[in-house]
């Protein structure tokens, strides 16, 4: 190394040898003050040094000279002197000056450019071994600059330079090896020859140095040293370094992060010309770091940076015009820098040339192109192509649709650390795209991508803690990422926040501040902030509602391709919301929602064209969006494919396909299609019916808010569908289903308040909510409402209005409208009667499915209605209305099959169908039934069915029904319930587990009965079966004796007794008890008779079966004057009404005997409105209805007792008693049997009655025949046509039975019916034979009440209810004047004496010759009864 000294020493030397002329010397003087070496530096004088010897033609010399006039070293800056100069040194074989000259060729410096000369000077140097120019020339074939590109003569120059020593070369072959440029990539290597540059002193050498110290290429990596390393590169003026050193200081690389600093060497770079750095302080100036920020230096930079030809910032340059930053906006410009830079080979001007393409941005849209340009940004590793490559895989967009190859290129994004990358890989995992499903690695991704501060990434990891996806739930944390990413300045993220602000997640509900943040991401252009900035607006969260501005809102969002905005705003046209109605321009918006893949849109444009809103209605076209809508996840658009499946809209009826969209869309939360799965559930539809299941869906369509669903729900509660009947929640589910509107809701309420249900009967209410309800178009409400205004129920009754409203129902499809509207043309009612017009309506309603409108069709075939009469097509819908449950169908099916009309006659099948119909609560099917059990048609007679189906149908109003429990009710044919048990029907019985159960003797009798024990028992002593086979009555004695403990103390009353109890199959009435006198109560005394007294008691311990048929425990004790010893007389009236035992013959319930007095009672039924007489004179207008009821409960008790062989001989008022049955109608019973006798007995020792009953044939002859107790019918018929006694003013002497026998009668009463007369007279004729039998005359007044009640048109009925009218207009006081007899033979004298002399009724009188004694004597007859009495197994012996 040369001292100072040395330098000094030799620069005088070169200075006296210049000045001599010495060519050398004034170059080697030139150059030391070029450097300052061994003096001052002086560029000045160094120029004028080379100038001289450059003159003198040495080619060293002109190359210095052409550098200073290239640089400006002490001269001007002059390129074409320069260019001169290289070209002379050139020429003259200098081989530096040959690669200077390259230069100015390549640069166009001082010359224009021309590459081509450019190499071939470049070749000549570095053929010359100069190691500058073996660079420049591996330049050129590198990049193909004046020659073909090749990259391996590239490498091989490189290498020559390199190992020539030139650093800049070094630099070089390292940017080889690491690239694999050439030759095989080498890292390693790459970091030696870096090594070797930089150690060389090169700055570029010292820049790639850093540059493998701060990745770890070919050595470990290590900041520091990088960021050392960019700083002599920097200091040493080397823009690259220096714009790498800016980048450490901007990201804290190896040193405390500077945005100040790293601006400053920003700068320096961009002023020395780098075009990175340029570009990166463009960056600095868009967003203001280390320095204000101002957008018209980023564009000026961008611009310079660009125009340099660095692909990075061509990229930023279009991404100005793009947006407009420090320029105008222009998508033109924007385009042709993107594609400057993507031709560059700028892997994100590649990716934003793609999005260019993509979208249509400054050139014609072109998905291909955009999925060219992306492949080529994601081959060129920029994790941004590979992001939205990854796109047009996924999406099909230039390319095929492959999810797989989408999932591969997002995860290469992911990994190279790209935020979005991260955030779509994120999504695979979501939605399952191109892999499986992972909710977890999901939410890792979404991590992952919002800890490298994605604003998207946020959001999306913050949508995973709001809905718990991948992660646990935790909404703070999701508000707090949505915090992040609109802080952030993600619209998205805004948006997402402003959700959680509008609905309280993971912080306090703040609907304006949910506003502010809407309209903060829809002025930053997110699509989806405008949109529900415009929800904000329709809706009035967070401000006034205002429709034009949601309107406003919705167009923003739409325009900016939003498909949520193009769906919302395609509601607006279709609705009228903001703007005028346009339903042509609703279908284009929701078309492209549609088309741009928008669920929603894809939905209402399938309703579009399934209603023709704004197009043509295409049903098939409906059915496909409604399907891309479905797949696309919507569960709107789930449910409405469900509704196309289910009723073949567009495509073949599937209903297990229905069932599965209206599952997934029921599951992924859709209110509606929960409510039609439940219905599917209800029903079984494409599915196994399950109540409960659709309970369930109901309950959560309901608690979701839809109308439908609660109106479901409160049915089911109604109906007991899935759960337990309950009127109140079904009243309030409807009630909560007409808030919302719906119409069928409703119609439901109006049915609550017409009927009760779950609440007051209301009909004023009723009618309001049919109206509601008919007003909104629902037919069951017009229905409803047109029976409303036909019944005025909650209304004036208007049939007219009632006509309109069935009119409109049936119009609207109804096809109950539809049968109430054949109705109203069959009846005529609020129209003109068009029987034609009804058929086919019931044919239309009936045809609709509707089972009343069949039923109806049925009765029109059946009658001949509007169409020819035909009892097969009758039968035929008849059948269809019973098959579909409606039970009047049920009931005329019943009533075909058991008349054969229109099908074969079948009483079983008839019994069936009325059954059905019974059951379903139709009262014709109830009486039907009723009537099937009472006569055991198809079916076994049962009294008591047959009476508990009467009383059903009578509830429900049928007259028939009521009739027919009336006539039960009046004849007491309802029988009791009760099954009765031997044993306890024997009062007093005792348990003893020491007797034996076969022959109850008391021990030791074991052995013996079990030897003869067989099923029932057999008693030892005889070997007859025992207790229940009627063989032995010994052994039933025994058995009763033992188990009743009683005696009445006679052993004849005691076996007629113990006879009545042995008789397994009789009736409650037939049953006769002895009754200890201690068990009445209440005893009070009634009358007096010649027989005895009668009283009146409570029986305190009736037995239950006994109280429940007759509903009382008062009875009648008959006392037996000096009846302390039973007598003969005594014991016959027990036999003879033993033998006559019958409901509708005053029933013996037992015998007692009075304690005090020793007088043994009959007990007897209480019959307290008295005999016929005295309640005849209470009830003096009683209709005739009344009045034949009771004669014929009446004549039913004289028929059974003439059916029994007996004649009563004493009929008269005061033996016909009258009390209530259960319903406070009246009846008679027969009493007091004491003169009855058989009719094979011939008496005539005496004559006993009341004169004016007693039969001629018996006051001439003493004889009686059933035909005399007829005769006393006909007089009994006379008192009760008039209500008075007969010949009430005569004596009741010879003369009249004089005038009786000559056929004098009472005198019938005016007004009587005729046909009353006719049978009366009949009854009352002199000659027996002409008299009726009981049986018929019980048959004639059986068809007179049955034409009162059925067929009111008949004669005889109108007979009768003229009867009724005329005695409505007679004053009650002379209804019953006396009656008088006319012509000469009787006078016209009253005659004195009543039979009715005191307060125990009639007695009996004997006649004998005109004795005209009103004595109460009964004389006792001479016939022997010993004959009847043995009948019976009685011993006269004993008695």
């Amino acid at each position: 190394m040369k001292t100072n000294f040395q330098n000094s020493f030799f620069t005088q030397w070169h200075i006296e040898s210049a000045e001599d002329g010495d060519r050398d010397g004034q170059n080697n003087l030139g150059y030391r003050y070029e450097n300052g070496i061994g003096t001052n530096k002086d560029e000045k004088k160094a120029f004028q040094g080379y100038l001289k010897s450059a003159e003198g033609g040495n080619s060293a010399r002109q190359y210095n000279l052409g550098r200073c006039y290239r640089h400006g070293i002490g001269t001007k800056k002059d390129a074409e002197k320069a260019f001169q100069w290289y070209l002379k040194s050139a020429e003259s074989g200098n081989i530096k000056g040959q690669n200077n000259l390259g230069y100015c060729y390549q640069h166009g410096i001082g010359t224009t450019k021309d590459e081509e000369k450019a190499f071939q000077w470049y070749l000549k140097s570095a053929k010359r071994k100069n190691v500058t120019g073996q660079n420049n020339l591996g330049y050129c074939y590198q990049h193909g600059i004046g020659t073909t590109k090749d990259e391996e003569k590239a490498f091989q120059w490189y290498l020559k330079s390199a190992e020539g020593g030139n650093f800049t070369g070094q630099n070089s072959l390292g940017y080889c090896y690491h690239f694999g440029i050439g030759t095989t990539k080498d890292e390693e290597k790459a970091f030696q020859w870096y090594l070797k540059s930089a150690e060389g002193g090169n700055f570029a050498g010292q820049n790639s140095l850093g540059y493998c110290y701060r990745h770890g290429i070919g050595i470990i990596k290590d900041e520091e040293k990088a960021f050392r390393l960019y700083l002599k590169s920097a200091e040493g003026r080397n823009s690259g370094g220096q714009n790498n050193l800016g980048h450490c200081y901007r990201n804290g690389i190896g040193t405390a992060k500077n945005e100040k600093k790293a601006f400053q060497w920003y700068l320096k770079s961009a002023e020395g010309g780098d075009s990175t750095g340029q570009n990166n302080l463009g960056q600095c100036y868009q967003l203001g770091i280390g320095t204000t920020k101002y957008e018209e230096k980023a564009f000026q930079w961008y611009l310079q940076s660009a125009e340099g030809g660095n692909s990075d910032g061509q990229n930023n340059l279009g991404y100005c015009y793009y947006f407009g930053i420090g320029t105008t906006k222009d998508k033109e410009k924007a385009f042709q820098w993107h594609l400057k830079s993507a031709e560059g080979g700028n892997s994100d001007g590649q990716n934003n040339l793609g999005h260019c393409y993509y979208y249509g941005v400054g050139t014609m849209k072109d998905e291909e192109k955009a999925f060219q340009w992306y492949l080529k940004s994601a081959e060129s590793e920029s994790s941004s192509g590979k992001n939205n490559l990854g796109h047009c895989y996924q999406l099909g967009i230039g390319t095929t649709k492959y999810e797989e190859k989408a999932f591969q290129w997002y995860l290469q994004s992911a990994e190279g650390g790209n935020s979005d990358g991260q955030n779509n890989l994120g999504h695979c995992y979501y939605y399952g795209v191109g892999t499986m499903k992972d909710e977890e690695k999901a939410f890792q991704w979404y991590l992952k991508s919002a800890e490298s501060e994605s604003s998207s990434g946020k959001n999306n990891l913050g949508h995973c803690y709001q809905l718990g996806i991948g992660t646990t739930k935790y909404e703070e944390k999701a508000f707090q990422w949505y915090l992040q990413s609109a802080e952030g300045g993600n619209i998205v993220g805004q948006n997402s926040l402003g959700y959680c602000y509008q609905h309280g997640i993971g912080i306090i509900k703040d609907e304006e501040k949910a506003f502010r943040l809407y309209l903060k991401s829809a002025e930053g252009r997110n699509s989806d902030g405008q949109n529900n900035l415009g929800h904000c607006y329709y809706y009035g969260v967070g401000t006034m509602k205002d429709e034009e501005k949601a309107f406003q809102w919705y167009l923003k969002s739409a325009e900016s391709e939003s498909s949520s905005g193009q769906n919302n705003l395609g509601h607006c046209y279709q609705h009228g919301i903001g703007t005028t109605k346009y339903e042509e321009k609703a279908f284009q918006w929701y078309l492209k929602s549609a088309e741009g893949r928008n669920s929603d849109g894809q939905n209402n444009l399938g309703h579009c064209y399934y209603y023709g809103v704004g197009t043509m209605k295409d049903e098939e076209k409906a059915f496909q969006w409604y399907l891309k809508s479905a797949e696309s996840e919507s569960s709107s658009g789930q449910n409405n494919l469900g509704h196309c499946y289910q009723h073949g809209i567009g495509t073949t009826k599937d209903e297990k396909k229905a069932f599965h969209w209206y599952s997934k869309s029921a599951e992924s939360g859709n209110i509606a299609g929960q409510c039609n799965l439940g219905h599917f559930y209800q029903q079984g539809i494409g599915t196994a019916k399950n109540e409960k299941k659709a309970f369930q869906w109901f309950m959560k369509s309901a608690e979701g808010g839809d109308s439908d669903g609660q109106n479901y729900l409160g049915y089911c509660y109604q109906h007991g569908i899935g759960t337990t009947v309950d009127e109140e929640k079904a009243f309030h589910w409807y009630l909560k289903s007409v808030e919302g509107g719906n119409i069928t809701g409703q119609y439901n309420l109006g049915f609550c308040y017409q009927y009760g249900i779950g609440t007051m009967k209301d009909e004023e209410k009723t009618f309001q909510w049919y109206l509601k309800s008919a007003e909104g178009g629902d037919g069951d409400g017009q229905n409803s409402l047109g029976e409303c205004f036909y019944y005025g129920i909650g209304t004036t009754k208007d049939e007219n209005k009632a006509f309109q409203w069935y009119l409109k129902s049936a119009e609207g499809g109804n096809s109950d409208g539809q049968k109430n509207l054949g109705d109203c043309y069959q009846h005529g009612i609020g129209t003109i009667k068009d029987k034609e017009k009804a058929f086919h309506l019931y044919l239309k309603s009936a045809e609709g499915g509707d089972s009343d409108g069949q039923n109806g069709l049925g009765y029109c075939y059946r009658h001949g209605i509007g169409t020819t009469e035909d009892e097969e097509k009758a039968f035929y819908w008849y059948l269809k209305s019973a098959e579909g449950g409606n039970i009047a169908g049920q009931n005329n099916v019943g009533h075909c099959y058991r008349n054969g009309i229109g099908t074969k006659k079948d009483e079983a099948n008839a019994f069936q169908w009325y059954m059905k119909s019974a059951e379903g609560g139709n009262s014709s099917g109830q009486y039907n039934l009723g009537y099937c059990y009472e006569n055991g048609i198809g079916t076994i007679k049962d009294i008591e069915k047959a009476s508990y189906w009467y009383i059903k149908s009578a509830e429900g109003g049928n007259k028939y029904g009521q009739s027919s429990v009336e006539y039960l009710n009046r004849n007491e044919i309802v029988t009791s319930k009760f099954k009765k048990n031997k044993f306890k029907l024997i009062q007093g019985t005792k348990d003893d587990n020491n007797i034996c159960c076969i022959c109850w003797g008391k021990n030791g009798c074991t052995e013996i009965c079990i030897k003869y024990f067989q099923n029932f028992g057999r008693c030892h002593n005889c070997g007859n079966l025992n207790i229940q086979k009627n063989v032995c009555p010994n052994c039933k004695l025994i058995e009763i004796s033992y188990l009743s403990k009683w005696t009445s103390g006679n052993y004849e009353v005691d076996k007629i007794i113990h006879l009545s109890q042995l008789n397994e199959n009789a009736k409650e009435w037939e049953i006769w008890r002895w009754i200890d006198y201690c068990k009445f109560e209440n005893i009070k005394y009634l009358a007096e008779g010649g027989f005895g007294s009668v009283w009146k008691a409570d029986w305190i311990d009736m037995p239950e079966e006994l109280f429940e048929f007759y509903n009382s425990n008062k009875v009648a004790l008959k006392k037996l004057k000096n009846s302390q010893q039973i007598t003969s007389e005594f014991l016959k009236e027990l036999i003879v009404n033993f033998h006559c035992r019958d409901k509708y013959v005053l029933p013996i319930f037992g015998i007692t005997q009075d304690p005090k007095t020793k007088e043994y009672a009959i007990v007897l039924r209480y019959m307290k409105n008295g005999n016929l007489i005295d309640f005849l004179q209470q009830n003096k207008k009683l209709p005739w209805k009344e009045r034949l009821w009771l004669l014929n409960s009446f004549i039913r008790g004289l028929k059974t007792i003439h059916s029994k062989g007996f004649i009563h001989r004493d009929l008269h008022p005061a033996n016909l008693m009258i009390t209530e049955a259960h319903d406070n109608s009246k009846f008679i019973r027969l009493g007091d049997l004491g003169l009855c006798r058989p009719s094979s007995e011939i008496l005539s020792s005496g004559t006993y009655g009341v004169l004016p009953y007693i039969a001629p044939e018996v006051i001439v002859k003493n004889h009686y025949t059933q035909a005399s107790d007829i005769y006393s019918v006909g007089i009994i018929m006379w008192v009760m046509s008039t209500g008075k006694r007969p010949f009430e003013r005569e004596l009741y002497n010879s003369g009249l039975m004089m005038a009786i026998l000559d056929g004098y009668r009472p005198k019938i009463k005016k007004g009587t019916p005729q046909c009353y007369v006719e049978l009366m007279k009949k009854c009352w004729h002199n000659d027996p034979s002409e008299r009726p039998k009981a049986e018929i005359i019980f048959n004639i007044f059986e068809e007179w009440i049955v034409d009162l009640y059925y067929n009111e048109k008949s004669e005889n009925s109108r007979m009768f209810l003229n009867a009724d009218k005329e005695m409505q207009y007679v004053d009650s006081g002379s209804l019953y004047n006396e009656v008088t007899r006319s012509g000469s033979l009787y006078n016209e004298a009253t005659r004195s004496g009543s039979l009715y002399n005191d307060a125990t009724g009639s007695k009996s009188h004997f006649i004998n010759g005109l004795s005209t004694e009103h004595s109460s004597a009964i004389y006792k007859s001479k016939f022997d009864i010993n004959k009847f009495i043995g009948m019976i197994n009685l011993d006269d012996q004993q008695m």
